[in-house]
């Protein structure tokens, strides 16, 4: 896909109330990113076209199309086939589609933060719960493309679901690790997707990639810092003021090693209850995160073992240091 987030200039996050960021979604004034966003009018008029052409071929189309063509919402009474009313240019934004409320209410969510107004402020918590369960259905249903616009908002959303809650689902439905995909953390933090993979090769942000993914904790860390990103806040009462993110930090901070390829330790490292810390073939075994990293915080150039994205355990050197709180830390 086409990098194109550096040219739509996204709106200012600061101090935006849950109005004006349905407003900067839903408004007649909305940017560039928005409509780059909301773009998935066409392909939605191509899903329903490809199951209605199915259809026709299961039943005869002469049994089926007139009834196909009171399923497509607010149909004009003079036309004469569905085609006519999917492929018209105000289809299909009308209304009464329920993939578009969903997909607006997942870009709603992804970009700004917030739910759609009619959520009650009790029911939020399980609407957001709910989200991937239903887009994950949206996408095996649909078969959605990997560089598609609808794919582009549900990545959105489901990075967003990572952020806030600290895992995603893997194919079966299980919670892992949570992660964010590159192109939605650079729409988040304002920035290139080849930014990002800047940022990753040089291991200088502090970013952790897991496959081609980078992993919440990581993610959220880097966005602090990013006057670009709307932080969530569904949170909180629509009344409630949101405050300006602070980039500093609020607890008890630890610096730890970055490996090369922006990884760093962490005690999620164990091994059999040990930590293993030096250089090949000179290892030291530690009980504890603390005595493992304090060692390392003694070398010259600090060593510690860990499993690749394959799972094979490697010793790796340190090459630079990174403050996080150690709250996140000891959630790794």
């Amino acid at each position: 896909m086409k990098d194109k987030t550096m040219n739509m200039p996204a709106p200012t996050p600061e101090r935006m109330t849950a109005a004006d960021r349905r407003e900067a979604w839903f408004g007649d004034e909305r940017t560039g990113l928005v409509e780059y966003l909301r773009g998935y009018d066409l392909e939605l008029g191509d899903h329903a076209a490809a199951v209605f052409r199915a259809v026709e071929q299961l039943f005869g189309r002469d049994a089926v199309a007139s009834h196909l063509l009171k399923v497509v919402p607010n149909a004009p009474h003079d036309a004469e086939t569905w085609g006519d009313v999917l492929f018209a240019p105000s289809a299909p934004r009308d209304g009464g589609w329920k993939a578009v409320e969903l997909l607006d209410g997942a870009g709603l969510y992804g970009l700004f933060g917030v739910t759609p107004e009619d959520i009650p402020f009790a029911a939020r918590r399980a609407w957001v719960a709910k989200l991937p369960l239903q887009l994950a259905d949206l996408k095996d249903y649909l078969h959605l493309k990997a560089d598609g616009e609808m794919s582009r908002v549900v990545n959105l959303a489901l990075s967003r679901h990572a952020l806030d809650t600290g895992f995603s689902y893997d194919d079966t439905g299980e919670e892992t690790l949570g992660v964010v995909d590159i192109g939605s953390l650079a729409i988040f933090g304002g920035v290139t997707e080849g930014r990002i993979r800047n940022i990753l090769s040089s291991g200088d942000g502090g970013l952790e990639k897991v496959g081609q993914r980078v992993t919440a904790v990581s993610a959220a860390t880097w966005l602090k810092g990013r006057k670009e990103f709307f932080a969530s806040i569904w949170q909180l009462p629509d009344e409630v003021a949101p405050e300006a993110p602070s980039p500093d930090f609020a607890e008890e901070v630890v610096f730890v090693p970055v490996a090369a390829d922006g990884s760093h330790f962490h005690p999620g490292l164990a091994r059999g209850g040990k930590f293993m810390i030096g250089a090949k073939g000179e290892e030291v075994q530690y009980p504890s995160f603390d005595e493992a990293l304090a060692a390392l915080q003694k070398m010259a150039t600090p060593r510690w073992r860990r499993p690749n994205e394959v799972g094979n355990w490697g010793s790796v050197s340190g090459r630079d240091w990174k403050r996080i709180e150690r709250r996140q830390l000891m959630s790794m």
